[in-house]
């Protein structure tokens, strides 16, 4: 539970605009655009109807990732942590951009890229790990400012048991953006980062085929079956 010194209590319900993304899995949330208090905000949504065991992740996951914004308050291109109403939701910054995945060839600025890469170095500087920087993770907002956003797989390494896994996720963060300069600012590549796109740990390399072979697969698996029950 989240103990009421750790909630923003506000009699109000914010108001939903529209759906931004459905959760796919028992383990997800459902991520509104809503207003609360005069102003447009993120609501994660993990109040769907699920299997008791799947409920205690969710509301560990709310834990989780709100220790993580508070974490990383302050730090600039990380969304606000705005208030957490109760163990299934709570509200963060809205962002308004364009992930970096709807760059296909041109590039979106060296600038741009060189300020992702500080702001992976200040969070991986306050403990945190991202696990994820996907570039459909990274808002780029009208100003060319990037933000980091999902921090559902994020893992801080504050205490002693909690540094190897921080230290794996730190080095996935760094393989990930070395990997967004390649598509798009290959010049600004260290030898470190060139490294670790050419011969990246097994481990990655095994991540990366359960991502692009098992998980797929299991993604198209799930999506026929949904079809297949709409058309029952």
């Amino acid at each position: 539970m989240i103990s009421p010194t750790h909630r923003d209590v506000d009699s109000r319900e914010p108001k939903k605009i529209r759906l931004v993304h459905k959760a796919h899995s028992s383990t997800q949330a459902d991520i509104w655009l809503v207003s609360w208090n005069g102003q447009d905000c993120v609501l994660r949504d993990y109040s769907s109807p699920r299997a008791w065991c799947f409920r205690l992740l969710c509301r560990w996951a709310v834990r989780r990732e709100v220790r993580v914004h508070r974490l990383l308050a302050g730090v600039e291109g990380i969304p606000r942590l705005v208030a957490v109403l109760d163990t299934d939701h709570y509200l963060i910054e809205f962002i308004e951009g364009k992930p970096l995945s709807t760059w296909r060839k041109e590039s979106p600025g060296m600038e741009i890229i060189r300020r992702l890469g500080e702001i992976v170095d200040r969070m991986h500087e306050r403990g945190v790990a991202h696990g994820d920087i996907r570039n459909k993770n990274v808002l780029i907002t009208p100003d060319g400012m990037p933000y980091l956003v999902d921090f559902s797989t994020a893992w801080w390494g504050t205490s002693w048991w909690r540094k190897p896994l921080f230290r794996f996720y730190r080095l996935v963060d760094r393989q990930r953006l070395a990997r967004t300069k390649v598509k798009f600012e290959p010049s600004t590549l260290s030898e470190e980062e060139r490294q670790l796109v050419d011969n990246p740990p097994f481990y990655l390399r095994l991540g990366r085929f359960y991502r692009h072979g098992i998980y797929q697969a299991m993604k198209r698996k799930r999506g026929q079956a949904e079809e297949e029950e709409e058309w029952q």
